[in-house]
């Protein structure tokens, strides 16, 4: 079958870092770490038993997430300790939606031409083991086992050698990764669990409170889920974002933001502090900063850059929830200690508790949009074939020039 690898090879990663700095095209030119290529059916792993829980899946739609940008880019840092928890060669995408083709004899839940959205995590239950105590909690992306079992190390679908991820015309995953799409919900919208489910576990990480003012950094597909159920779930919260693409105003307003902010730098920060009416602290040298501010914020990007904006908007003892992942550089944080500042991590999804429901992320998603709770028209902006995965991650890296948010491939299309 045809799918998108990823090949962790000294010749392919010298290849793309050396010419990939004169022009970026290199990295998926196909002499780079990823390449469109046939490889082997995939199957199902661990004793015989164990197989007969495994479903193969054809993808219909999957989505670029950030991280795969990152990955074929190279924009990693060489000494991310995360490498410790990666196979190659293995076929990338975790974003993925399809339709059932084949099912074991003890799967249960499933049966061929059912329509499901895929959890990514090769934790307790996909390698067949007992679970641990934090998937016993349903903090799938905590598992202590990403090492262990019939299946290469991995944490999720896109990083694991053994089960193959949604850029392909097959996959084979275990029953406890999918779940059923509703009848009334398409493709196109149920493509966005994913990225939504991250962007709630971000909130739940520090929900906002009626009367509060969040500030979401980043306007990409991630930062634009987490507006939207902001506005949705949480009434009465104001919403300000920040992203340097003054296109976006009207997107952003209509899912919900109360103003957008495109500045940088100093000018940033005093046009924040103007429209909070706080007052703003200026150093002998460097960035101002807010001596009060708004009460949380949802960083999608996750930059240096960013978190030194971030830290000097925030009121003493606000909560930065940092979701959006990027190459870590210095940066001046000394407003972290000094306004008692709560920068908490946010790693994915699981289960989680939403309206009193405790349920697994993905699941919520579905059954919000089965009920027209959510409207994500807008976001999906490109879609590929998977022969051409260098105009697809082109288009996303640079989204000035393309206009992308949310870029799809459509596995079964031909280009």
């Amino acid at each position: 079958m045809k799918a998108l690898t990823f090949r962790i090879e000294l010749p392919r990663l010298a290849f793309a870092k050396v010419f990939g700095a004169i022009a970026p095209r290199a990295y998926v030119s196909g002499f780079g770490a990823v390449q469109c290529e046939k490889v082997d059916e995939p199957k199902p792993h661990g004793e015989a038993e164990k197989r007969e829980e495994w479903v193969v899946v054809r993808p219909d739609l999957a989505g670029i997430c950030g991280s795969d940008v990152m990955q074929v880019f190279l924009e990693a840092a060489t000494d991310n300790p995360l490498s410790a928890v990666v196979s190659a060669p293995h076929v990338m995408g975790h974003e993925v939606v399809g339709t059932v083709l084949e099912v074991g004899k003890r799967v249960t839940r499933f049966a061929r031409d059912d329509r499901v959205a895929v959890s990514p995590w090769l934790s307790c239950s996909v390698r067949a083991l007992a679970p641990c105590a934090q998937c016993e909690r349903g903090d799938y992306p905590l598992c202590e086992h990403f090492f262990d079992g019939a299946i290469a190390r991995g944490m999720h679908l896109g990083n694991c050698r053994d089960v193959g991820g949604g850029f392909a015309e097959t996959m084979c995953l275990h029953e406890s990764m999918l779940f059923p799409i509703p009848d009334g919900v398409s493709f196109d919208d149920a493509v966005l669990a994913d990225p939504f489910a991250v962007a709630l576990h971000a909130v739940l990480r520090a929900p906002p409170e009626r009367g509060e003012t969040v500030l979401v950094w980043g306007c990409g597909s991630l930062g634009l889920m987490t507006i939207h159920l902001l506005s949705v779930l949480f009434p009465g919260v104001t919403i300000l974002a920040i992203d340097h693409k003054p296109r976006m105003k009207d997107l952003v307003a209509r899912l919900g933001a109360h103003r957008l902010f495109t500045s940088r730098g100093k000018e940033l920060v005093a046009e924040i502090g103007e429209h909070l009416k706080a007052p703003m602290r200026k150093p002998f040298f460097g960035l101002p900063w807010l001596q009060t501010g708004v009460d949380k914020i949802y960083d999608t990007v996750g930059a240096p850059s960013t978190l030194e904006i971030g830290v000097r908007v925030v009121r003493p003892r606000a909560s930065i929830v940092m979701v959006g992942v990027a190459q870590p550089r210095r940066f001046e944080w000394t407003p972290l200690y000094f306004k008692e500042i709560s920068l908490l991590g946010s790693n994915a999804y699981g289960v989680e508790t939403l309206e009193g429901k405790r349920a697994h992320g993905i699941a919520l998603f579905l059954e919000m949009l089965e009920k027209k709770r959510l409207d994500f028209s807008g976001v999906v902006t490109h879609r590929f074939a998977l022969d051409r995965f260098g105009d697809a991650f082109m288009s996303v890296y640079d989204k000035r020039r393309s206009g992308a948010i949310k870029v799809l491939f459509d596995p079964q299309a031909k280009s």
